[in-house]
């Protein structure tokens, strides 16, 4: 016979278990939707990378046929904000990429904080814990037992 203690017991430990499933339901979720952020981050990223490279081969191949003089003339300052025309795009996707890489960065440690957390490893720490101690201590009674 199953006596009252044995079900509160289960009742406990089934209790316990949902709430770790919720737990791991909420991380997989968290994953999921931080995995489709990177992806779109990553794609927004090459997307910009390409169109720096644009960029460039245009001022590339733009000042060549020109002579020293058009060049100069294109690449002087604007009044209004002190940036040359032509760099003021390219510098734009620059910062752009910046911005993209550091919040790529800053989605990939919030994974790892959250996926390793002290929770997950308090049980397997404490039971190395315990059978390390369990077995220096077995180890020192045999060590003097033997002598």
């Amino acid at each position: 016979m199953i006596e009252n203690s044995d079900w509160s017991d289960l009742e406990t430990q089934l209790q316990e278990t949902k709430e770790l499933l919720e737990e791991i339901e909420q991380r997989f979720l968290q994953v999921q939707r931080a995995s489709h952020e990177k992806q779109e981050l990553q794609t927004q990223q090459e997307q910009i990378r390409s169109q720096i490279q644009e960029f460039q081969t245009q001022e590339d191949t733009g000042d060549r046929p020109h002579s020293n003089n058009s060049s100069k003339i294109r690449r002087r300052p604007n009044p209004k904000n002190g940036q040359s025309s032509s760099n003021s795009p390219k510098e734009e996707l620059q910062h752009q990429l910046q911005e993209l890489s550091d919040r790529l960065e800053q989605i990939e440690a919030d994974l790892e904080s959250r996926l390793l957390s002290w929770n997950s490893f308090r049980e397997p720490f404490w039971q190395i814990v315990r059978f390390v101690g369990i077995g220096i201590i077995i180890g020192i009674i045999l060590r003097s037992c033997a002598n």
